[in-house]
């Protein structure tokens, strides 16, 4: 259970990592925009998914 864990954790600190620079590229390319919106709300659930799977790894039951 715990490699799961961690590639999980993997997978979201990669996504966190392409919504950040997809949002570098789209306020490049096109200012400021409500479109910018989108990788930072997917970041956001992918920053708290990172915490959370950082605490259920804590706990013994998923060990």
């Amino acid at each position: 259970m715990k490699l799961v864990l961690m590639l999980v954790l993997v997978a979201a600190m990669v996504v966190l990592f392409f919504c950040g620079y997809f949002a570098g590229m789209l306020k490049e390319r096109y200012g400021k925009n409500l479109l910018i919106f989108i990788p930072i709300c997917i970041s956001m659930f992918m920053f708290h998914l990172i915490l959370a799977i950082t605490e259920l790894a804590k706990s013994a039951r998923w060990q």
